[in-house]
């Protein structure tokens, strides 16, 4: 029982470091999603900046089109970026929670086989107790 103990000991650490990592990969999927996240607004900032493309040459309103065509193609690509991103940090954080349960699991596991532990060792004790105390009840009897 005790080596089932030990080995529940180590089984819970070992869940523990692996809920560390998947905790820091989901906060760094997090940091990436919030820096596109934080792309995509600054792009459509910027498009909305640009406003309408007439300028008096055709030559510059043919450039600010295609710049501005070009600023939102980027920010689509970004979007789509995005979108996978959030889809990875869902991912992540379900696997995340999925090994937090199995952790808590042999956590309380651990504390039933320890619980159990002690009782068989107070019963041990207090029958230890009990077979003295009867040895010196027959000893002040005889």
């Amino acid at each position: 029982m005790k080596q089932l103990q030990l080995n529940l000991r180590r089984v819970v650490d070992l869940r523990g470091r692996e809920l560390e990592r998947h905790q820091a990969e989901l906060a760094a999927k997090e940091q990436l999603r919030a820096r596109s996240a934080a792309a995509v607004q600054r792009l459509e900032a910027l498009n909305a900046q640009l406003g309408a493309t007439g300028a008096s040459s055709p030559s510059l309103a043919v450039n600010g089109a295609d710049y501005k065509q070009a600023v939102m193609q980027w920010a689509d690509q970004q979007r789509q970026h995005l979108a996978v991103q959030e889809a990875e940090v869902a991912a992540q954080r379900q696997a995340m929670l999925a090994v937090a349960r199995k952790q808590e699991a042999m956590g309380q596991l651990l504390e039933r086989v320890g619980l159990r532990l002690r009782t068989e060792d107070e019963r041990r004790q207090q029958k230890g107790q009990d077979e003295l105390a009867g040895q010196v009840w027959q000893r002040g009897r005889a």
